[in-house]
């Protein structure tokens, strides 16, 4: 019975390791295929002044010529052999009146648009003078068919003297951000295909389009952000004004409020406790984050899943905040990872500005820019929410859970992370904040919104799996006292 045991044992051990081998080879494949792909996609780019490949029948031409000559020793060849010797500084002439000719503009309709919105774009490029330019290539960054992304494509036109190229197109844009649409690089020829010039243009016009501001119904029902809106709770915050009583020190008061003096006479720790009011301070921590992005599994998702998330997460904030806001005597507090955060005068880089407390390790600071914004009510919202509307993605290291290490409040306080991705080292992080911030716990403020992007994945096995591992990290969560609430979609 054991040798049937263990031969049956080794079996399994060469069929897992066959499997494991020939999922190895599939992913090595995907991998180069998905190289291959990127670097097809690529424009190759030029230096300012290069020869074409038709240089190399210039020369033939130039060796032929140059044999012609010697071999019948006439005016005639000698003639043939002067044109051609004087052909290529020629050339170089008529193609370097370009920079004086040739020209381009670049209209959008709207800077700032929403998304879904059409946008109608004008590209012109335009020929100024009297020569003719019968090749010219431009590498144009537009909107993408799909509407996801702004890609560039190399187009060939033809200037007649006095003439123009124009593109006048639509494009909606699916998902918020910001992109750009004009004219990267010009390349003029010249009319034998010798001599390329290139012109470095980089006339981009910028295209922020802001994400939709869904309305969450306080009932519960027909929200519009399809959030079971009865997990979000009316916390209540402090009011320090007004105190209530004192009491003995435990785990979790915070530690200002003990009543030093009371405590020297008594020997024990005492603590000032307050009444409650009708504020509540709430922090979002918004996840935008590429968690989508290996390269081995990349095939298993659609190729728009960051994009996707991220959009979801920004409207799902905006909800809960203008929500909030609305309130009675609400503040918000909203955090993000951002990497413009010095040149839109926001607070502190990593590094640079440090809360009160123990600096945290090189390991641990990312190289990244940080946001944090206060708002008290929707004209602060407004300030800050172009700022936050056009946020670019981060890396997926970076969690929005490890920003509550800079938040100097850790007490009355709430805190929504909005995610489109769990972990296990998410949800450890939530465990060790509940274990910090243990007044947190007490007032139930500790609550995850997660967006589910299940649809955005193609694989029925990457699938099945997906589903498996959430089920078993959000009953973590909701074990441990957080408030966990699954979405997935906004409408």
């Amino acid at each position: 019975m054991n040798a049937v045991m263990e031969k049956q044992r080794r079996a399994e051990e060469r069929a897992g390791e066959k499997a494991r081998r020939q999922r190895v080879k599939e992913e090595e494949k995907l991998l180069r295929e998905i190289r291959r792909r990127e670097k097809l996609s690529r424009l190759k780019t030029y230096p300012t002044f290069s020869l074409t490949k038709n240089a190399i029948w210039y020369g033939l031409f130039f060796v032929f010529a140059l044999l012609f000559t010697q071999a019948l020793r006439s005016p005639l060849s000698s003639v043939l052999f002067i044109f051609v010797m004087l052909l290529p500084p020629l050339l170089v002439l008529y193609v370097l009146t370009c920079h004086l000719f040739v020209s381009e503009s670049n209209t959008v309709e709207a800077e700032t648009i929403q998304k879904e919105v059409p946008l109608e774009y004008e590209i012109l490029i335009a020929n100024n003078g009297f020569l003719p330019y019968p090749f010219v290539d431009a590498d144009i960054q537009y909107p993408s068919s799909d509407g996801v992304h702004c890609e560039t494509k190399r187009v060939s036109c033809s200037l007649a003297p006095m003439g123009t190229f124009r593109i006048l197109d639509r494009a909606v844009f699916h998902y918020r951000g910001g992109y750009e649409i004009g004219i990267r690089d010009l390349y003029v020829y010249d009319p034998l295909k010798l001599f390329r010039i290139r012109m470095q243009r980089d006339n981009l016009r910028p295209v922020f389009v802001m994400p939709r501001r869904p309305v969450i119904v306080t009932d519960g029902e027909g929200a519009a952000s399809e959030v079971n809106t009865t997990e979000v709770r009316n916390l209540r915050g402090a009011d320090r004004t007004e105190l209530t009583e004192i009491k003995e020190y435990r785990m979790g008061d915070g530690l200002r409020d003990i009543h030093w003096k009371l405590s020297s006479k008594t020997q024990d720790l005492m603590v000032k406790h307050y009444g409650m009011n009708a504020c509540r301070s709430v922090c979002f921590l918004p996840d935008l984050g590429e968690n989508y992005t290996d390269p081995y599994r990349r095939g298993l998702y659609t190729d728009d899943i960051n994009l996707c998330c991220a959009d979801a997460v920004t409207e799902m904030t905006i909800a809960l905040m203008l929500s909030t806001l609305r309130g009675a005597n609400n503040v918000c507090t909203l955090m993000w990872y951002e990497r413009r955060a010095a040149e839109i005068g926001m607070e502190a880089l990593l590094g640079a500005h440090q809360p009160s407390g123990d600096k945290p390790s090189e390991d641990d600071a990312p190289h990244i820019g940080y946001a944090a914004e206060v708002m008290y009510n929707e004209l602060d919202f407004e300030r800050v929410y172009p700022y936050f509307a056009t946020a670019g993605l981060h890396d997926a290291s970076l969690s929005p859970a490890s920003l509550c290490r800079f938040m100097t409040e850790t007490e009355s306080v709430s805190y929504y992370i909005v995610t489109s991705h769990l972990d296990a080292s998410l949800v450890t992080t939530l465990q060790q904040s509940l274990r910090d911030y243990s007044s947190v716990v007490l007032l139930g403020g500790l609550s995850v919104y997660y967006f589910d992007p299940i649809a955005k994945i193609r694989d029925p096995g990457e699938r099945a799996r997906h589903n498996e591992e959430n089920e078993h990290l959000i009953a973590q969560m909701r074990a441990a006292g957080i408030l966990v609430t699954v979405f997935n979609e906004i409408k």
